[in-house]
């Protein structure tokens, strides 16, 4: 009983980064679109995130435990910090270039694969029919959700960058989910977040002293960045990199793709745009695909949990 309750706040976890990554998208390309660059728009983000991540860490860790660790297993945490840093700033490099909706494609359709072939590659898992049945379901799932209505038709001058950014997005998300569910045993999440999320935080200011610094005009610029580095960051990735630690690796990062269905809702419920009958049938596989991997018998993910 104990064990299932564990593996449904894990579960929550995961879900629950989802669902708030899947509102900060819509933030991020409203302030992309405002003229905010992606730099200094992943800059704030991570910035305004730390405060709240070291207060947790501060109020729970043991004192003297980071000094503790192994250089091995620090330099883990800080390498996960600095993917995270390209992760978004991929991410949010293809926005600027073709919009929303094809990096994000991209993005969170491509990462399960890598995870899911680089998790068992390196032994982390085990492959077997409910683990390829889930995966298959998903991505379908939400290509259906995300693909808009008339295709994605003609791209944009600069596509091809585009392009090389949002793949390079899902191969850093790849990583940066792998990375989570290796982390050292003895560091807690907030204090593995607070970590990997200032080294993201130095990464982007080199980035953005290198680039020249642009803040946010006017108020609503002011709140939007505000919460993507209060709400979609520091609470997210702390509740991402909780459950990450008590899945398999494939798990936690299909468990994210609630991300699209909820940028869907919001956007039909925010900007009136209604859900079609395809992306209610994404929806619905996204939800089988997860009952799938949720009730994978314990065997198959039994490997990460051993080494």
């Amino acid at each position: 009983m104990k064990e299932k309750k564990s593996a449904a706040l894990a579960w929550g976890g995961v879900w629950m980064a989802g669902a708030l990554w899947g509102g900060g998208a819509l933030v991020a390309q409203a302030l992309i679109d405002g003229g905010l660059s992606p730099w200094n728009l992943a800059l704030a983000r991570f910035g305004l995130g730390l405060p709240l991540l070291w207060l947790w860490h501060w109020r729970g860790a043991p004192r003297g435990l980071w000094s503790r660790l192994p250089v091995r297993e620090r330099l883990h945490v800080a390498a996960t910090g600095a993917l995270m840093a390209l992760n978004v700033s991929c991410w949010f490099a293809g926005i600027a270039l073709l919009g929303a909706a094809l990096p994000t494609v991209i993005s969170i359709c491509c990462a399960p694969v890598l995870v899911a072939l680089i998790a068992t590659l390196r032994g982390y898992e085990r492959a077997d029919g409910a683990l390829a049945a889930g995966l298959a379901l998903a991505v379908l799932g939400v290509g259906l959700l995300v693909l808009p209505a008339g295709g994605l038709g003609a791209l944009p001058a600069g596509h091809a960058a585009g392009l090389a950014w949002s793949f390079g997005s899902a191969l850093c998300y790849a990583l940066v989910v792998l990375g989570n569910a290796r982390m050292p045993a003895q560091l807690p999440a907030a204090t593995a977040s607070a970590w990997s999320m200032t080294v993201a935080a130095l990464c982007m200011a080199v980035v953005v002293a290198a680039t020249g610094p642009h803040w946010p005009a006017g108020a609503w610029q002011w709140a939007g960045v505000a919460y993507t580095g209060v709400v979609t960051t520091s609470v997210a990735y702390l509740a991402f990199a909780w459950g990450a630690r008590r899945l398999s690796p494939t798990a936690a990062v299909v468990g994210t793709l609630v991300e699209p269905l909820v940028a869907a809702v919001l956007a039909a419920w925010w900007l009136g745009e209604a859900m079609s009958a395809r992306q209610g049938c994404g929806a619905a596989l996204l939800a089988v695909a997860m009952a799938v991997l949720v009730r994978r018998p314990r065997q198959a993910t039994e490997a990460t949990a051993s080494r």
